[in-house]
C-alpha cells in the first residue's frame, strides 16, 4: 500500500506548475544576484586602480611640473636724512631720497620689470627690449625700456614729477590708461590741477643726488620747504614775512640735520626760524 501511494504521487499533482514556477523564479534571482555582485566587484577593482593612477599623476605633477607662485616682495624704507643706493637684479641702478619706500619683487616676470615707489628715486635702467621697466606710483606708472630719469611721487604730497635725462619714458595714468604722455630728453611731466602737463626741463641734479647733496637752481623757497617736510618729517608754520614765493638757488647735504640745513638756506634767502615742540618750525 505504501508503494502504491508513493508511485501514485510521482504523477502530476495539483499545484505542481505553480510551485515549479516559483522555484524557477527563485533560481533566476539567485543567478542575477551573483552576476550583479561579480560585475560590482570588477567595477570596484577597476575604480580603485584608476583612483591610484590619478593620485600618482597628481603627486608627480605637483613635484616635477613648474608652479606659478605669487611673487615675494622686499620692501625698503629710507631713514630720515639719508639716501640709499641699490642695484636691482637686472642691473638697474636706483638712488632713493630720504623717507622713500620701494617694493621690489624677488624675481621679475617674463613680461615686465616692475617696482613700486612711494617717494623720490633716480633710476638708471638696464636696457631690455622684451621686458619694459615700470615704476608704479600711487596714481601714475612710468614705463621705460632703458633710460635715466627721476621720479618724485610721495603719497604725502600732491606733487608729482618725472624728469627725463636720457632715452624715452611714457607716463601713464594707472586709473585711465588712455591718458599718457611720452617724454624725450630734457623734458618733464608734472601734475597741475589734476592734469599731466609736459614742459621743457634740464635735470642737472643727477650727480648731486648720487652724492647726497641736494642742488636747487631757481626754485621757489616754498618748494624747498616742501622737500624738507617730506624728507625730515617736520611741519612749517609760515608767516607772510618769509616771502616763500621768492626764487632761490643753492645746495645742502641731505645727511645734515634740519637746523643746519635751515642755517645754510639763510645764506641764499633772508628769513628767520624757530624750532618748537613736535617737530614744528616757525618760518618768519
Amino acid at each position: 500500500m505504501q508503494n502504491t501511494v508513493t508511485v501514485s504521487q510521482l504523477g502530476k499533482q495539483k499545484g505542481d506548475d505553480e510551485w515549479a514556477g516559483r522555484k524557477l523564479a527563485e533560481l533566476n534571482t539567485q543567478i542575477d544576484r551573483k552576476q550583479t555582485r561579480r560585475v560590482f566587484l570588477k567595477f570596484v577593482k577597476y575604480a580603485a586602480v584608476i583612483a591610484i593612477l590619478l593620485v600618482n599623476i597628481w603627486l608627480l605633477a605637483d613635484k616635477f611640473l613648474p608652479e606659478e607662485k605669487a611673487p615675494l616682495y622686499t620692501q625698503i624704507k629710507v631713514p630720515t636724512g639719508q639716501r640709499i643706493y641699490m642695484t636691482l637684479q637686472d642691473g638697474t641702478e636706483a638712488w632713493l631720497s630720504p623717507r622713500s619706500i620701494i617694493r621690489i619683487p624677488s624675481e621679475f616676470s617674463k613680461d615686465e620689470r616692475s617696482v613700486e615707489l612711494d617717494g623720490e628715486g633716480f633710476f638708471a635702467v638696464t636696457k631690455d627690449a622684451k621686458r619694459p621697466f615700470i615704476v608704479k606710483t600711487q596714481n601714475y606708472n612710468i614705463k621705460v625700456l632703458g633710460t635715466r630719469f627721476n621720479v618724485f611721487a610721495y603719497t604725502q604730497s600732491k606733487r608729482f614729477e618725472t624728469n627725463l635725462v636720457e632715452g624715452s619714458v611714457q607716463v601713464i595714468n594707472s586709473r585711465r590708461p588712455e591718458e599718457h604722455i611720452t617724454l624725450k630728453p630734457n623734458e618733464m611731466v608734472s601734475l597741475k590741477n589734476g592734469v599731466l602737463v609736459k614742459s621743457a626741463s634740464v635735470f642737472n641734479n643727477e650727480e648731486y643726488l648720487k652724492s647726497g647733496i641736494f642742488y636747487f637752481s631757481n626754485k621757489k623757497f616754498s618748494e624747498i620747504l616742501d622737500y624738507l617736510t617730506l624728507w625730515y618729517k617736520v611741519t612749517f608754520d609760515i608767516k607772510d614775512s618769509a616771502q616763500i614765493d621768492k626764487y632761490v638757488s643753492g645746495k645742502f647735504r641731505q645727511s645734515d640735520d634740519i637746523e643746519r640745513i635751515l642755517k645754510a638756506l639763510q645764506g641764499v634767502h633772508q628769513f628767520k626760524y624757530q624750532i618748537n615742540k613736535n617737530n614744528e618750525i616757525k618760518i618768519y
